[in-house]
């Protein structure tokens, strides 16, 4: 073979390489958590619009992993749709997601003898952008967004923005303290409302449970900000509470007992019964006790949120308030053994144990101040 044949076979050689698609290319800097194996490398696949993961498993195990939109997604339309995945070439029926605007969180599961996992979408990007889109750079236009969106009345809405897992409680004077928790971007829709004679309030403390990230929280109700804090500290919490937009409840006795519920462990408990029951059942059959609750409930709702929260972070003081509220509850079953059938009754039958409550309360205290005063 002369040496002109063997240029040319080059050269053909050369442009048929070079005229081969190149479908697929590395992937570096997803971010993953694996337990059971280790991954070997990811690869873009744009002809068939899949993310393909090597992978050595050891055992059986699970990949939790973040898909930004900006690399791989699936969608129909404008809405997210399930991606395909296969594990070893069989297709995965279920699978765990967590969305936000940004990402997908998918979490599969494998067995010790797969080596691949394909993750197929509607659409890939094979170039990574030049500058990430960041979430914090963007929380203020979603937030703009949320603020455009319809909230029932009455309610107001809890916005969590993070790139990591958080955990806290919210609670407001509609309605007793509740455990929220989750990763990423989420919601939270809650009453919120003010009646006559009552301003109704909130608050949320959510932690970030990792020293890397950030946490943002806001609540918005009727298309306004009503309060927002964020952080970046490690481990970093946030606390933020406010009053409620201004409008009228059907219910004039309004939210729960914020202070005897953190007392006595749960809205259940026989005390936290017996007090909602003198209130539906009792004082709010009448004009001159729908009177009573709503002013009280003025000055309750002012501090009982910041009462109920010490009580969950300190058991000590728990227990202090539980000896300080137990004789007026006792005081108040009193009520249950007399017939309150007019409104003078109420008034007189509520004066009374008013009385009773302060010789309790301050009579009794101040008795005993005096005479050790006399004594020494």
């Amino acid at each position: 073979m002369n040496v002109s044949v063997i240029v040319i076979l080059l050269s053909l050689g050369m442009i048929g390489l070079i005229s081969i698609p190149v479908f697929a290319q590395e992937v570096d800097d997803l971010d993953y958590e694996i337990r059971g194996g280790t991954i070997l490398n990811f690869e873009i696949d744009s002809k068939t619009t899949s993310l393909i993961i090597s992978l050595d498993a050891r055992a059986r195990g699970e990949l939790t992993i973040t898909l930004p939109r900006y690399l791989i997604d699936a969608k129909s339309g404008s809405d997210d749709v399930d991606f395909d995945i296969f594990v070893s070439g069989f297709h995965l029926n279920s699978y765990d997601e967590v969305s936000t605007p940004f990402e997908r969180t998918v979490t599969i599961l494998f067995k010790r003898s797969n080596s691949e996992l394909i993750i197929t979408g509607t659409y890939v990007f094979s170039q990574l952008p030049d500058t990430p889109v960041t979430q914090p750079q963007s929380i203020d236009g979603m937030i703009q967004s949320e603020l455009k969106m319809e909230i029932p009345d009455g309610n107001a809405k809890l916005l969590i923005y993070s790139d990591t897992t958080w955990s806290g409680a919210l609670q407001s004077s509609s309605f007793d303290y509740t455990d929220v928790d989750g990763q990423n971007d989420d919601s939270v829709i809650f009453g919120c409302e003010s009646s006559l004679g009552r301003q109704g309030v909130f608050g949320a403390k959510i932690k970030k449970l990792t020293q890397d990230g950030f946490l943002k929280i806001v609540v918005i109700q009727n298309q306004k900000i009503v309060s927002q804090a964020a952080t970046t500290e490690e481990f970093g919490e946030i606390l933020i509470n406010g009053n409620c937009e201004s409008g009228v409840s059907s219910a004039p006795g309004g939210g729960g007992c914020l202070i005897a519920t953190a007392t006595y462990g749960s809205e259940m408990a026989p005390q936290v019964q017996q007090l909602r029951e003198l209130r539906d059942n009792t004082l709010l059959k009448s004009e001159s006790g729908k009177n009573f609750m709503n002013s009280f409930n003025g000055m309750y709702y002012s501090f009982s949120p910041v009462i109920a929260d010490l009580e969950r972070e300190n058991p000590l003081f728990k227990e202090t308030v539980k000896l300080f509220i137990t004789p007026m509850i006792s005081s108040l079953s009193l009520l249950n053994y007399v017939d309150m059938d007019s409104e003078e009754s109420v008034l007189g039958y509520g004066i009374s144990l008013i009385v009773l409550n302060l010789a309790m309360y301050v009579g009794i205290p101040a008795s005993v101040i005096i005479g050790i005063k006399k004594k020494f």
